[in-house]
């Protein structure tokens, strides 16, 4: 747990600042190119090479002679993109937003497909059914279309897809969901009761990165 928190260093302090264009289901990154980066694997060996995160699954795409790849998640450890640290929690790539010594707020970054569907005059509909029918008839960037230059001339012609964001705390090697339900439902009787107690002194908001990294506190207590 130490080394990993060793190999974030320092992470930025503006969340948003990395997300610089309209986010498309032909080009439906966290990035408006694919950046300069660092990928540190398992073992500790780091390979250089241009990188993007993909919204669908949060999964970690890479360029190769011209063609969009995806990394296998066995494959990722951390990687580092401008000034941004992203880590590997259980096969999605989620943006380290706030460490210090005992842990850290990490974020996973989604495409909110349903939102998409379900506000689209061309795809409109509610259902889970139909929803799966209309995403799968959509052509989506890095997925159905892998040549990069072709994606790159093409991409505001895809739909706006809005982003969504789901917080995570990571310490001691556990990774706790950022909701107050789901944390409770992770801890004993009596640790829920202190939790609570804690939560309503520390005014924690849940969305506010800073707010969150107070709940470190309650873990590392002595």
């Amino acid at each position: 747990m130490k080394r990993l928190i060793l190999l974030i260093g320092f992470v930025v302090a503006t969340f948003f600042s990395s997300i610089g264009q309209e986010c498309t289901t032909l080009w439906p990154y966290v990035y408006p190119e694919f950046m300069e980066g660092t990928l540190i694997v398992p073992g500790g060996q780091e390979h250089k090479g241009h990188f993007n995160i993909h919204v669908q699954e949060s999964k970690l795409h890479y360029l190769e002679k011209g063609i969009i790849k995806e990394a296998n998640s066995y494959d990722v450890l951390i990687v580092k993109i401008e000034s941004d640290t992203y880590m590997n929690f259980m096969g999605q790539i989620m943006k380290v937003i706030g460490s210090e010594s005992r842990g850290f707020v990490a974020t996973l970054i989604l495409g909110d497909f349903d939102k998409l569907l379900n506000s689209s005059g061309a795809y409109g509909g509610s259902s889970n059914s139909s929803a799966t029918m209309k995403l799968s008839s959509i052509n989506i960037g890095g997925k159905n279309i892998i040549n990069h230059m072709e994606l790159r001339q093409n991409r505001v012609n895809g739909l706006h897809l809005p982003l969504k964001y789901k917080y995570f705390i990571v310490t001691k090697g556990v990774v706790y969901p950022a909701k107050k339900k789901d944390i409770l439902s992770k801890l004993e009787k009596q640790e829920a009761s202190e939790f609570k107690k804690f939560v309503k002194a520390n005014k924690i908001e849940w969305t506010n990165p800073d707010s969150l990294l107070k709940i470190l506190d309650f873990f590392n207590k002595e």
